[in-house]
């Protein structure tokens, strides 16, 4: 049987490995993920972004901000049973990279950035692009672009999103640059977004964190929003979340660990730790999939 190597070590390949770690252990699929690539640390590194400033010392990233290949994050994540990630582009510049990360590396799920910048028709044709070239859904920031998730003119984006049956992920949390207020994201306006386009997948990233459980309510209302716990802890999430990914919302709550903000195998390990155990196949694989229209893999 063939041999992959990094360096001087090597290895199965890589659907092997999955095969072998899949026996009596749940499967894993990241829900957002960064990159440790070149282009896409350069906001965190060499190019810093004041949006992300204070981000790596909350969640103690500087050992995790250097770059290395793809091989080597996929093994990683690998010994944590991931066998799958969910790759956000914040810029076209984003999007070109990981789309062609994407098509050399199957374990990589391509979400493109789309904004406003240069105007709406651009974030339309942007949206087009993505669908053509099979990304799997969208990624908005609006409190980056200090911009209310409700605000019209995301609206054409929405409309068009839902017309074509593409997922739309939208940080929809509190944030921690202080740059911008932290009320761009709150559930209240998820949930007009959601009565306007009921037939457009929502996957609210970091699950409405910091605004008390009326995100359950929003989310429990409405069948086409997910929430996505990517960044958090059980143990710093009130326990209505818990109850609610638990039971009632079982289906529509995701994992996630917007690495390299948190370790993959710590994250997993929490969130197994505070979910049944019946519950493991769809909070950490199915409900993934779901939410971004993607066949079970037999």
């Amino acid at each position: 049987m063939s041999m992959s190597c990094i360096g001087s070590l090597c290895y199965l390949p890589f659907e092997a490995r999955v095969r072998a770690r899949r026996r009596g252990s749940m499967r894993v699929i990241d829900a957002r993920v960064r990159l440790r690539t070149q282009p896409l640390m350069k906001a965190w590194t060499t190019e810093l972004n004041p949006v992300f400033e204070d981000y790596i010392d909350l969640y103690n990233m500087s050992s995790r901000l250097s770059v290395i290949p793809v091989e080597e994050l996929l093994e990683y994540a690998l010994e944590s049973g991931i066998e799958k990630m969910v790759v956000c582009g914040g810029n076209p510049e984003d999007n070109n990279h990981i789309l062609g990360v994407s098509r050399q590396f199957p374990q990589i799920i391509p979400v493109a950035g789309v904004g406003l910048a240069d105007g709406v028709l651009h974030a339309l044709e942007q949206i087009k692009r993505c669908q053509d070239e099979g990304f799997a859904a969208i990624n908005l920031s609006p409190f980056a672009a200090k911009r209310d998730i409700n605000d019209r003119l995301y609206y054409p984006l929405y409309a068009y999103s839902e017309f074509i049956g593409m997922p739309v992920i939208m940080h929809a949390s509190i944030h921690f640059w202080r740059g911008a207020y932290m009320w761009h994201g709150q559930p209240q306006y998820v949930d007009e977004v959601a009565v306007d386009f009921p037939t457009l997948k929502i996957i609210m990233s970091h699950g409405g964190n910091g605004f008390g459980p009326i995100v359950l309510a929003v989310a429990q209302r409405h069948r086409n929003v997910f929430l996505e716990f990517s960044a958090l802890t059980p143990s710093y999430m009130a326990p209505e979340f818990l109850r609610a990914a638990n039971t009632y919302l079982k289906r529509r709550c995701l994992f996630g660990t917007d690495y390299p903000l948190m370790e993959f195998g710590k994250a997993v390990d929490l969130w197994k730790a505070a979910l049944r155990d019946d519950v493991w196949e769809l909070f950490f694989y199915q409900n993934v999939l779901d939410a971004l229209q993607i066949d079970s893999e037999k």
